[in-house]
């Protein structure tokens, strides 16, 4: 299937320190049937990023993308009139898009011989990153869709990279196992959810 990003692949670090990245995540973006599935609640979320300005938008954006997503998909669920008896908005397609762009995602994490490639769901079941990992991680690919997937053919390329590149990753055409082995290879064990420190200011 035709990919928005077609060899565009995300890859962001999860888990970092001192010495560099000890857990990437690799991600595939949608398919052009999810995009137009979702382009409303898509170019609404970032529509609603953009509005207080560049500089919230670009700070605070990767942080909040997928919680203002699903924000905007009750609202375009309520203005669809799909609510329940109380009159509270039913929305079953955003969860749907977050699972697809789940689905969508892997991590590599080190392994005795060399990067594990695990869904991210497995990645937090098996404590090689932590829920708040997965969060932050999710909703840093989000607002790389929202922008990526707006984007015109022309300049996709040059957004997807720029995106990236404030995400603190980067864009690739490799495979996952291929990117998996252009990393150098680590004997250590991964760091487990317990280990791992948050990222959030206190």
């Amino acid at each position: 299937m035709i990919q928005i990003n077609e060899a565009m692949n995300l890859v962001v670090p999860v888990v970092s320190d001192e010495t560099g990245v000890k857990v990437w995540a690799y991600h595939t973006p949608i398919s052009r049937q999810v995009f137009e599935a979702n382009y409303r609640v898509l170019a609404a979320t970032k529509a609603s990023l953009m509005s207080k300005g560049g500089i919230y938008m670009m700070d605070s954006g990767p942080r909040i993308a997928a919680l203002t997503l699903l924000d905007e998909g009750r609202r375009e669920a309520e203005a669809r009139g799909s609510v329940d008896r109380d009159g509270r908005a039913v929305d079953e397609m955003t969860p749907a898009l977050m699972a697809e762009i789940r689905r969508l995602t892997m991590v590599l994490v080190p392994g005795p011989g060399g990067w594990d490639l695990l869904p991210i769901e497995s990645a937090v079941a098996a404590g090689k990153i932590d829920s708040e990992d997965q969060a932050e991680t999710e909703s840093a690919i989000v607002f790389f869709t929202c922008i990526c997937a707006l984007a015109s053919k022309a300049e996709r390329k040059k957004q997807a990279s720029s995106t990236a590149s404030l995400l603190k990753g980067s864009i690739t055409s490799l495979s996952p196992m291929e990117f998996a082995d252009s990393l150098p290879n680590s004997m250590k064990a991964a760091p487990s959810a317990q280990q791992a420190v948050s990222s959030v200011p206190s």
